[in-house]
């Protein structure tokens, strides 16, 4: 074969630029750190490495929730305490008080002592974290306690039974639960309310309304004009203009013609466009779906044209209602022997109601009815959206009407167990002792005060054993980050002494190259010639 200066020079370039690549990708390697500066580079390398940061963020995060957690812990922990200091200093002074000897002047300096510090229990009642209330269960937007010690949020059936809490996920699947539920701190005075046992604690949903639509096959290489496409919408007949369909070679028709001719059938004074939607689906099937939802609108097919062969209508349908059913019966009887006040709950959808009804106005279950559907009809917009049924010797249910705007809808009802909590009452019940000199009452005052304290000092131990768990949580979402690091270095990172080493032995390599490369360049043919 033979080699011409041509060849020599090429291959001599050839191979000085991939000296250069090589050189470039190197540098690159040393200036970023990374051995992997595009996906190409390692296809499996950098699966790795986007695995490796997903986990060092996701223990970063669990790292924030956990602190987080923390310092809800701490909070409630230092409340704790703070009661606990409290009600001991409560029990020394009710002792002093059950000593016989005491002047008129001395217990009343008790008692003001004892209701200053049941201000203070209020205060560490309504403790916050980071703008949030942490003894209010889930209701963390919302203090406690008002100024009087009565419940500030509502203490339904399910709150009182289920005793959900806050919790912050501290590791994959494993959510800690670092609230302590008012009840099992403070305790309740159930109230006798009229609606427990005749309401039952629950939700349920509404069925969603579907849509009307048609479905076509369209032969997109006939010819439209002259013939007659029309559709009924609604009770309306939209005409197509069939001029704008003509197929030739030079127009021929396409999907997107046959769309915009039928947005823009016209019934007079409205767009079809206006009233549903027009696509072909992935099959290639003329679809005209009504925009509004339910049996309402109806789309009829009146065409009379070869070129489209309508498949199917599925009729709308209208959402329907969701009705919870009550399970004792109500009579006059009951309502009309009632003078209390009694609250119920009602959810629709986010927005939740706490409703009081007075029975000293009431006479019978008709009177009870209309006196919660009006009450209902003010909170729910539009009135109606809510209907109450009761009868007589019948139930008391709650029907969330359907909606016919495609969405499901979701209803939930409750009541009422309790306004005030069992510590605070059993304050108020020692500082009357007090007032009123009853030793009794101060003597009860004494075992109760033990009570108390011993739920608290129960909740304060569960407080620090969840304290102590965290803590171990941490050290090992601490260390997972730890080792997910080195193994995203191990992976990504250069090795920096290697990198300068390779580096230095493609320089020579190159130089070597130019060096070689200026001895081929040289000589030519002229160079022999004489």
């Amino acid at each position: 074969m033979r080699i011409t200066n041509t060849m020599l020079v090429k291959d001599m370039l050839w191979n000085a630029n991939n000296n250069l690549i090589s050189m470039a990708k190197k540098q690159s390697e040393l200036s970023t750190g990374k051995k992997i500066q595009r996906p190409s580079d390692d296809p499996v390398g950098i699966t790795q490495v986007l695995k490796y940061k997903t986990d060092i963020r996701e223990a970063q995060q669990y790292k924030k929730n956990i602190n987080d957690s923390l310092g809800w812990l701490e909070v409630s922990e230092s409340s704790l305490h703070n009661m606990k200091d409290i009600l001991q200093r409560m029990r020394e002074l009710t002792v002093e008080a059950a000593n016989g000897t005491n002047t008129a002047d001395d217990r009343n300096k008790i008692k003001v002592e004892i209701e200053e510090l049941k201000k203070e229990i209020i205060v560490s009642g309504n403790a916050t974290s980071a703008g949030r209330y942490v003894f209010s269960g889930l209701e963390t937007n919302q203090k406690l306690f008002n100024a009087d010690g009565t419940y500030n949020i509502d203490i339904t059936s399910e709150r009182n039974n289920l005793k959900p809490v806050i919790g912050y996920e501290v590791a994959v699947g494993e959510v800690m639960s670092v609230g302590v539920h008012p009840v099992d701190l403070f305790g309740i005075i159930n109230v006798n309310n009229f609606f427990d046992g005749k309401i039952i604690n629950s939700a349920d949903d509404t069925t969603k309304a579907t849509q009307s639509k048609f479905t076509a096959d369209v032969n997109l290489n006939y010819d439209y004009t002259g013939d007659t496409l029309d559709l009924n919408v609604g009770g309306l007949l939209y005409n197509v203009d069939e001029s704008q369909l003509g197929n030739s070679a030079l127009n021929p028709m396409t999907k997107d013609r046959m769309v915009s001719a039928l947005k823009a059938a016209t019934n007079g004074t409205a767009k079809l466009g206006d009233v549903a939607d027009i696509y072909f689906d992935l099959n290639d099937k003329l679809v005209v779906s009504s925009k509004a939802y339910g049996a309402g609108t109806t789309i009829l097919d009146t065409t009379a044209s070869a070129g489209l062969t309508g498949n199917t209508v599925t009729a709308g349908t209208d959402g329907l209602a969701s009705t919870i059913a009550g399970s004792g019966v109500v009579t006059d009887a009951d309502v009309l022997a009632d003078n209390g006040i009694h609250e119920f709950v009602l959810q629709v959808d986010d927005v939740r109601k706490t409703f009081s009804v007075d029975f000293s106005a009431l006479g019978d279950v008709a009177a009870l009815q209309l006196e919660m559907q009006t009450q209902i009809d003010g909170a729910f917009l539009p009135a109606g959206t809510v209907t109450v049924g009761a009868v007589s010797g019948g139930t008391i249910d709650f029907t969330l009407n359907g909606t016919n705007d495609g969405q499901d809808h979701t209803i939930a009802v409750d009541f009422i167990v309790a306004n005030q909590s069992e510590m605070l009452t059993d304050l108020d019940n020692l500082i009357t002792g007090l007032a009123t000199d009853d030793n009794n009452a101060i003597q009860t005052a004494l075992d109760k005060l033990d009570l108390h304290l011993d739920r608290v000092l129960t909740v304060a131990g569960e407080i620090g054993g969840k304290t102590n768990r965290v803590d171990f949580i941490k050290s090992r979402v601490e260390e997972n980050e730890i080792t997910f690091t080195s193994l995203l270095s191990k992976v990504q990172d250069v090795d920096m002494a290697e990198a300068i080493m390779y580096f230095k032995n493609l320089e020579n390599v190159y130089r070597a190259s130019l060096s070689v490369g200026s001895k081929v360049i040289q000589p030519s043919l002229v160079d022999f010639i004489r």
